[in-house]
């Protein structure tokens, strides 16, 4: 995501504000477990290393060394507790585990090469956007207004005129665009 505003997000996050860090949470947690499960191919362990990096940002806020850059500084917590989480020891796998295993490794490796992970980086934003771009008008907007600017339903409601229904209606549309469009992108990892 474009950090528009990091640097002042930053500030609110190190004195400790919870609206800042909702937002940070709203506005990047699907983008990281997008990320996380590319590298791990298990829906559980995506969410928890996601909830783990939040849980991190808010507990490390008052020492959080970044200037502006909080969309990758973010993207290296997750990365780097995905390679935690790939270095823990294995178990005794079958044969038919031995496939996940092997990509399992292939991720790992990936994500030790940081030229690597920048580039996933940089072409997974590029497909978020692209994806937003081919939303239809009115769902762009509703989409736009809760998910970057980090607006409530009823905020983006009334900003936009329209009812709360109706945002949520155009962020299940949205939701399910942004869904197929990625999985495209991801179907590489996976």
């Amino acid at each position: 995501m474009k950090d528009t505003n990091s640097a002042e997000i930053i500030r609110f996050l190190q004195s400790g504000d919870e609206k800042a860090f909702e937002t940070v949470y709203r506005l990047y947690s699907n983008n990281l477990y997008i990320v996380a499960r590319s590298y791990i191919n298990d829906d559980f362990v995506a969410e928890e290393i996601v909830q783990k990096v939040f849980i991190r940002l808010w507990d490390k806020r008052e020492q959080l060394n970044i200037t502006s850059n909080l969309n990758g500084y973010l993207f290296m917590m997750v990365k780097n507790k995905c390679l935690d989480h790939l270095r823990k020891p294995r178990k005794i796998i079958s044969f038919e585990d031995k496939v996940g295993q092997d990509e399992t490794d292939i991720n790992f490796n990936a994500l030790q090469d940081d030229g690597v992970s920048r580039l996933i980086e940089s072409e997974l934003e590029q497909s978020i956007y692209k994806a937003i771009d081919f939303l239809p008008d009115a769902c762009k907007a509703v989409f736009l207004k809760t998910k970057i600017d980090g607006l409530k339903y009823r905020e983006a409601a009334n900003e936009l005129n329209i009812s709360v229904k109706t945002v949520e209606s155009h962020m299940n549309k949205a939701l399910k665009h942004m869904r197929v469009y990625l999985r495209e992108f991801l179907s590489v990892f996976l």
